[in-house]
């Protein structure tokens, strides 16, 4: 670490975000495993209340708002570890870090992480539209559809 002016510059190497990577995966993963196993497999509540709580934090106003509208403004604030949009079939993930995180660890795609992971992105989405949200997983694979229903 250097130091410049009371600030600080890491200087990391790909090895050095390639193991923290694997770090990150590591604790997804138990993390996951964890709560699916203290929730008996009923991992949404959690979610879904931990994404409602981010929901609040985020710096996003949105007046009257679609799921569209909310897809569309979450599509922007993550694309750096997604992409993600509605078509006629459902909420397509074309990129995703946590299937990428699955696939670092061997863990089955669609599994405890990514049920997880859903019920706290619909968590998100209930709270910017104000309206209960709930995803299904329809397909899994080197891209993810859903189906999303607001009720």
């Amino acid at each position: 670490m250097n130091s410049t002016d009371s600030t600080y510059i890491l200087d990391l190497s790909p090895e050095d975000y390639q193991k923290a990577t694997v770090e990150v995966a590591f604790l997804l993963d138990a993390f996951a495993c964890t709560i699916d196993n203290i929730m008996g497999g009923n991992t949404a509540p959690v979610g879904r209340i931990a994404g409602r709580d981010t929901a609040s934090k985020l710096p996003i106003s949105l007046d009257d708002p679609t799921l569209q509208d909310v897809i569309a403004v979450l599509s922007k604030q993550m694309h750096a570890g997604f992409s993600f949009a509605l078509d006629d079939d459902g909420l397509l993930f074309k990129s995703c870090i946590i299937r990428e995180m699955c696939t670092l660890r061997n863990i089955e795609t669609g599994g405890a992480l990514c049920r997880l992971f859903h019920s706290y992105f619909d968590g998100i989405v209930n709270g910017l539209l104000c309206r209960p949200v709930k995803s299904t997983i329809v397909s899994v694979g080197d891209e993810c559809l859903l189906q999303t229903q607001v009720q």
